[in-house]
């Protein structure tokens, strides 16, 4: 494992999981859940083997929390990442000019769903992702008011931080997973997502896990055999329709 820093920051690192003598291996940029206020890339460290026996390359991302560092510094921290990795996946053992595929669990899926229509992404692998953040005027002290209190610095970011808001014309594969006993707005932005993205006529799988509850859903991932990396395989191999294919 190599640690490589993005940024300045204390949250800014990426851990780097590459087979020995790796050459034009598949990556996948992941990003660790924890409400945006929690979560470390000891998080992460469990999918390494399964990716590894792939063979492809795990980096795992942590950025900024709230409420230190409020929206979008957790997106532009995405942002940063990725930009690591397009530069650096050759160098690690992936393939030139990338077949990455970008993914996240709970709060990391959100901003996973967010970059994932960034060229040249393969695909994007939302885990028990919030991926509606838009909320409306519910109490600060309720459940899902949390984001207006420690992310938000105003109730309008609901809107350009929720994915389901920018389906339109997307053209890159999205496969989906939430546990059937996940968290209500999880499992109901996963549904109207999978619908949006449909209507778009992007290309786009999803998966309920049975009995799983929101951290099942990634916890499950410690199974090399689990079909999610199966998917992973699958969707890293494939080529991306440009827009204007898609269109055509």
């Amino acid at each position: 494992m190599v640690r490589v820093n993005y940024g300045t920051d204390r949250g800014q690192h990426l851990d780097v999981y590459a087979p020995m003598g790796a050459s034009s291996l598949p990556v996948l940029l992941f990003l660790h859940g924890g409400a945006w206020i929690n979560g470390h890339l000891g998080w992460l460290r469990f999918m390494a083997p399964a990716l590894l026996s792939l063979p492809a390359i795990l980096v795992a991302a942590t950025y900024r929390l709230a409420p230190r560092c409020r929206w979008p510094a957790q997106e532009e921290d995405a942002h940063a990442a990725l930009n690591v990795v397009y530069r650096a996946a050759a160098e690690w053992g992936g393939d030139d000019p990338g077949r990455i595929v970008i993914g996240g669990h709970s709060a990391g899926a959100q901003l996973a769903a967010l970059k994932g229509e960034r060229p040249p992404l393969r695909a994007c692998m939302p885990v028990s992702g919030p991926l509606d953040l838009r909320y409306g005027d519910v109490p600060l002290e309720s459940d899902v008011g949390r984001v207006y209190r420690y992310l938000f610095t105003e109730r309008s970011q609901d809107a350009t931080a929720s994915p389901i808001a920018f389906t339109s014309g997307s053209h890159l594969p999205f496969h989906l997973i939430w546990g059937e006993c996940d968290l209500d707005r999880v499992q109901d932005a996963g549904v109207r997502m999978v619908e949006a993205l449909e209507c778009a006529v992007a290309p786009v799988t999803h998966a309920v896990l049975p009995g799983a509850s929101h951290f099942d859903t990634h916890l499950a991932l410690r199974d090399p055999q689990h079909d999610w990396y199966n998917r992973f395989a699958a969707l890293s191999a494939q080529r991306v329709a440009t827009a204007e294919e898609a269109a055509s």
